[in-house]
């Protein structure tokens, strides 16, 4: 069986087919990684908080927002 130049060519094109195909496929699976992995990112963010020394509870910011605590509210 002898190839011929048509041959040759038809399984050329092939090839570059299928390449492309997969490089196209694991594009598609690193993005949707690089997706994943920021929004992981975004949901271990946390908040900045302050614990009240004098009632433990804790509040957004630098100081105790809770309106039954005795410390001094600033």
């Amino acid at each position: 069986m002898m190839l011929s130049i048509s041959k040759i060519f038809w399984l050329l094109i092939i090839l570059v087919a299928v390449w492309y195909t997969f490089k196209i496929i694991e594009k598609r699976k690193s993005i949707s990684k690089n997706n994943d992995k920021s929004q992981e990112d975004m949901s271990k963010k946390g908040i900045d908080a302050y614990k009240c020394d004098n009632c433990g509870c804790w509040s957004p910011g630098d100081k105790c927002n809770n309106k039954k605590c005795s410390k001094e509210q600033s």
